[in-house]
C-alpha cells in the first residue's frame, strides 16, 4: 500500500476502499484530521464527529468508560469495539504512533466482526498515517512560527510592523486584542479557535499565542472588533475563564504598539479583578488600570497613605473610619445618604469625618485626598 505521496484525506479514502468501510483518522485528542467521503451518515457518532471535527463528548464518555482509550494507549494491535449502543456502530480502531509516541488513531466503522484481511490492512496503514500526521504537524508548526514572528513584529510597531503588515496584506485601520486566562493556564485551543472563527467570517486578521496571552491584530476599528470578540466569547467553551482586552484603533501598522499597550493594560486589570467572560477596552477599565499603575507606590508607603492612616487608627482604637470613608466616597460625599447606608445618625457621621481629619490627617473634603483614597479602595475591591 503506497500512499506516501497522497494527502491525509486521500489516504483515508483509499484505506476505506481497501477495507470496504468508512474511515476516520483522528489525533491523540480525538480531533478529526481526515475522513473518507461518501459515507458520512453511518451513525450518530460519525455524523457528529465529522460535523464538529471532534468526537462528541457523549461518545467520548462511552468509549472512555469502555476502556477503549486506555487500551489504545498501551496496545498496538487493532481493537474491536462494540458498545451495543445505537449511537455508535461497531468500530475497528488502531493506535498510530511515531517513535513510540501516540499521535493519533484510525477508526473504521463496521457492520460486523472484522475480517483478518481488514485487520492486516489496518496494521499496514499505521506507518503511512503516522508519516502523514508528522509531516502535517511540521507544516503547521512552521506556518505557526512564521505567523508568530509576524504578529510580534506587528504589535512592536515601527518599521518592522509596517513590513509585516505588507507581507500579510493587512491594512488599516487596525486594532490589537489581547486574550488571556483570568485563572490557571491559557487553554491551548484558544488561538486556533479564534483563527478559525475569523477565517469563517472572512475577517482580515492574524492571531498568535505569545507566552501566556493570545494576540490578534484585526483590520477593523475598535467597535467592530469588540462586536466580533463578544460573539466569539459567547460561543467559546472556556469563556468563563477568558478575558478579552481590546486596544485603541490605529491608522497604520507602525502605530500598533500603541494599541498593544492599551490591550496589555486592560488585560492586566481584568486579570487582577478576575473578570472572566467579558470583552473590555480602556474606557471600561481606566480606573483599575490607573490604580494598578500606582499599586507598587502605595505598597511602599504603608501608613503614610490616607488609607494606611485610617486602617492604623481602626486597628488601635476599634473605630470604623475606613468603612466611613469608603461609604462617604461611594455616596459622592452626601452626608444623608452615607449615614443611611451606615445606619448611623448624620451627626455621628460628621464626627467620624472630623476624626479622620483631626486624628489621622485625612481630610475627606480635600480633592487630592479623595482621589488617592478612591484609587486605594479601587485596588482593594478589585
Amino acid at each position: 500500500m503506497d500512499l506516501r505521496d497522497d494527502d491525509l484525506f486521500t489516504v483515508a479514502g483509499s484505506l476505506a476502499e481497501l477495507l470496504g468501510a468508512p474511515v476516520t483518522i483522528e489525533d491523540e485528542n480525538s480531533t478529526v484530521l481526515a475522513y473518507s467521503g461518501g459515507e458520512q451518515a453511518v451513525d450518530e457518532a460519525r455524523i457528529g464527529t465529522i460535523l464538529g471535527r471532534q468526537v462528541p463528548s457523549r461518545i467520548r464518555e462511552l468509549l472512555s468508560h469502555a476502556g477503549v482509550f486506555e487500551r489504545l494507549h498501551r496496545e498496538t494491535d487493532p481493537i474491536y469495539v462494540d458498545l451495543a449502543d445505537p449511537a455508535i456502530t461497531p468500530r475497528l480502531v488502531i493506535a498510530v504512533r511515531d517513535n513510540n509516541i501516540a499521535v493519533g488513531s484510525i477508526w473504521v466503522a463496521l457492520s460486523g466482526q472484522p475480517t483478518p484481511t481488514q485487520e492486516s490492512t489496518l496494521r499496514a496503514a499505521v506507518a503511512v498515517v503516522a508519516e502523514h500526521i508528522a509531516s502535517e504537524r511540521d507544516r503547521i508548526n512552521s506556518t505557526r512560527r512564521r505567523q508568530t514572528e509576524r504578529v510580534k513584529a506587528l504589535i512592536g510597531g515601527g518599521e518592522q510592523a509596517f513590513r509585516a503588515a505588507e507581507d500579510l496584506r493587512l491594512h488599516g485601520p487596525l486594532t490589537v486584542v489581547a486574550v488571556g486566562a483570568t485563572t490557571g493556564f491559557m487553554p491551548s485551543t484558544v488561538a486556533a479557535s479564534l483563527g478559525l472563527y475569523l477565517d469563517t467570517l472572512a475577517v482580515d486578521a492574524v492571531v498568535a499565542q505569545l507566552v501566556d496571552s493570545t494576540y490578534l491584530v484585526v483590520a477593523a476599528d475598535e467597535a467592530n472588533t469588540r462586536r466580533l470578540l463578544e460573539d466569539f466569547l459567547g460561543r467559546a467553551r472556556e469563556r468563563a475563564q477568558l478575558a478579552v482586552a481590546v486596544g485603541r484603533t490605529v491608522k497604520s501598522a507602525s502605530e500598533c504598539h500603541l494599541s498593544r499597550a492599551d490591550a496589555d493594560h486592560v488585560l492586566g486589570a481584568l486579570r487582577h479583578n478576575q473578570s472572566g467572560g467579558i470583552v473590555a477596552g480602556m474606557k471600561d477599565t481606566l480606573a483599575s488600570v490607573l490604580a494598578l499603575h500606582v499599586a507598587d507606590i502605595f505598597d511602599g508607603l504603608g501608613d503614610a497613605t490616607p488609607l494606611g492612616a485610617l486602617e492604623d487608627h481602626d486597628r488601635r482604637h476599634g473605630s470604623e473610619l475606613v468603612a466611613t470613608a469608603r461609604t462617604f466616597l461611594d455616596k459622592g460625599g452626601d452626608v444623608a445618604n452615607s449615614s443611611a447606608a451606615l445606619h448611623v445618625h448624620p451627626n455621628t457621621l460628621r464626627n467620624r469625618l472630623r476624626r479622620c481629619k483631626d486624628m489621622c490627617g485625612v481630610d475627606l473634603t480635600d480633592a487630592e485626598t479623595r482621589l488617592i483614597l478612591m484609587l486605594q479602595f479601587k485596588l482593594r475591591t478589585s
